[in-house]
């Protein structure tokens, strides 16, 4: 996102009812998915440049690493793929019958394949021919990421329990009791060193684990009630957060400084710990969805009950101040 951020770090997409899921594309294009549309949105004008309208509410939607496709779930469980470049559908099917959700979907390394998962199921489809590759049973499921290097799979489940898979097979390697409750979240570092989880299990509501021992690295404080989305940054050296009190948070690596709001669980070796560094307020409703743009601009989407996305420039949003804290009822440190 470009010019629009030079004033006060932010800028307003308005447009939805509701945003339920926002992605990039890898040319910085913004795609935001809800209500019973999925838009794109110029990085630099801020103004939609397409909007695709479905027969019911879109819940997902997920860009391929390689810029070709966008993909989109659909309540009563369809699937739609459109050509990024053409802005055209090129496959549509239905993914999973009679679950009553959007799917959860996220493409491979290329856009070749795409992982769909839906209640207790995950399938592997070819996303131009439609054919199914694989699929298996799992944890009722209420979040998935797939790893960088596309060899793991991390499916949150509604007891706090985070199954691990190998892929493509799907065979369930490991089971992290990671909450006290429904994970919404689970986001791969890039590295793919560490797998975040993002709970409503107060106070501890994001934790940090370690994908070589699974043991907990870290856990963030900070949030009130549910946190839903996270995201790192391309780097890595950043995680952004959001959920119920209608902000989100900036976590950066600090290489041992455990300010702010994080508490450090130390397995007897060096390592760095994260803290929060900024609050993003604006919001007028529960936060859904966040994510990184790529490349290192450091450009954050938001997206809320409050039918509004947003795109922030992290550089430029002001520092969180106890004043904001005030009207947002957050802890301010």
């Amino acid at each position: 996102m470009g010019n629009p951020f030079s004033r006060g770090g932010f800028i307003n997409l308005k447009g939805h009812s509701q945003v339920a899921a926002v992605s990039f594309l890898p040319s910085g294009e913004l795609i935001t998915a809800g209500d019973n549309t999925v838009r794109l949105w110029h990085p630099e004008t801020g103004k939609t440049e397409k909007v695709w309208k479905f027969s019911n509410v879109v819940e997902t939607c997920c860009c391929s690493p390689d810029g070709r496709c966008i993909a989109c779930g659909v309540n009563d469980g369809l699937v739609f793929v459109f050509e990024a470049r053409t802005r055209q559908q090129i496959a549509h099917w239905q993914a999973h019958a009679g679950c009553n959700q959007g799917p959860l979907l996220q493409f491979f390394a290329d856009s070749a394949y795409l992982l769909s998962a839906a209640v207790f199921t995950c399938k592997i489809w070819s996303s131009k021919t439609t054919q199914l590759i694989n699929t298996w049973e799992t944890t009722l499921m209420t979040s998935m990421n797939i790893a960088s290097d596309c060899t793991l799979l991390a499916v949150g489940s509604n007891t706090g329990v985070v199954t691990i898979h190998n892929l493509p097979e799907g065979n369930a390697t490991r089971r992290v009791h990671a909450h006290r409750g429904e994970v919404w979240s689970v986001e791969f570092s890039p590295d793919r060193s560490l797998l975040a989880t993002a709970s409503r299990a107060e106070p501890q509501c994001v934790k940090l684990w370690s994908t070589g021992s699974w043991e907990l690295v870290q856990a963030l404080q900070g949030h009130v009630g549910i946190v839903l989305d996270c995201a790192f940054s391309p780097d890595g050296l950043q995680l952004v957060t959001c959920g119920f009190d209608r902000t989100l948070r900036v976590w950066r690596c600090s290489g041992g400084d455990t300010g702010g709001n994080c508490d450090t669980v130390s397995h007897g070796t060096a390592h760095d710990t994260w803290r929060c560094e900024n609050i993003l307020c604006g919001h007028n409703d529960v936060v859904l969805a966040c994510a990184f743009a790529p490349g290192s601009a450091g450009i954050v989407a938001s997206g809320a009950r409050d039918g509004v996305a947003r795109a922030w420039r992290l550089a430029d949003v002001p520092q969180f101040t106890a004043a904001d804290a005030a009207n947002y009822g957050v802890p301010f440190s």
